[in-house]
């Protein structure tokens, strides 16, 4: 009688080549970030304006919330490449969002 065991292959390199890039994305988007970030906190004056208040309040909430979602994304994942994509996703969603809204000012 034949097995019914169900039996998965080994990740292959090229399975690790999108984890990676959203890594490499984090890494380079990251920095524009915190400089944009950096430069309101140091220019804006006291007190912080409304908007500032909103930026700043802003800048810990999404942290928490996109981290919460790699970790229930890295919790439900299956080891191995599937589950570092799932656990970047949120994170570099977050990062590329941040960097395009605060380069228009």
């Amino acid at each position: 009688m034949a097995s019914s065991r169900h039996v998965t292959q080994a990740p292959s390199a090229t399975d690790w080549i999108a984890p990676w890039m959203q890594l490499c994305e984090i890494a380079c988007t990251a920095p524009l970030v915190i400089g944009y970030r950096t430069a309101r906190l140091l220019t804006g004056g006291w007190p912080p304006s409304a908007r500032d208040r909103r930026e700043y309040t802003r800048m810990w909430q999404e942290k928490v919330e996109a981290f919460a979602r790699a970790v229930m994304a890295a919790a439900t994942a299956p080891p191995g490449p599937v589950a570092a994509a799932r656990v970047l996703t949120p994170v570099r969603r977050r990062v590329r969002g941040n960097a395009r809204r605060l380069s228009r000012g």
